[in-house]
């Protein structure tokens, strides 16, 4: 709870987040309220992380993970649950973090995974596993499929 108002005074949590970036005991101070809040949402969005804008939690910054390395595009939409992460496996052929376009919708429980291009407009439903590129204007569905949209 106070770390809510505390996120507010510094401007939103996405001000918070910029602020972060910052050296020396103002930065580490920002960086302990940027933690502590998203400690009690259960979430993990690392600071290093990029968005070309704010994206839409419409049911709360709750138990998101987005690793360091993850871009996300324009006007993204990510519900609860969500993880967007690296795979950093040594041997693994998708070392790497995921890039997610512009206007993507990102139903609860997907999981999108390793060096991977979600394309733009596109729709992951809910608990799906992602670890493949995915075109412009398709649809994942939780089976993994991939489908074009109309």
């Amino acid at each position: 709870m106070l770390a809510r108002l505390l996120v507010r005074l510094f401007g939103g949590i996405w001000a918070l987040k910029e602020r972060c970036r910052s050296s020396g005991l103002k930065g580490s101070m920002m960086r302990f309220v940027y933690g502590w809040y998203q400690f009690e949402h259960g979430s993990a969005i690392a600071v290093a992380s990029q968005f070309n804008g704010p994206p839409s939690f419409p049911r709360g910054m709750k138990q998101i993970v987005i690793g360091e390395d993850v871009e996300v595009g324009k006007n993204c939409t990510i519900l609860h649950q969500v993880s967007i992460d690296s795979d950093a496996l040594a041997c693994s052929e998708s070392q790497g973090s995921p890039v997610i376009g512009d206007n993507c919708y990102i139903y609860p429980g997907a999981k999108i995974i390793g060096k991977l291009v979600i394309g733009h407009n596109v729709i992951v439903r809910a608990n799906a596993v992602v670890t493949q590129d995915v075109p412009d204007n398709s649809i994942v569905e939780s089976s993994g499929e991939v489908f074009a949209r109309h």
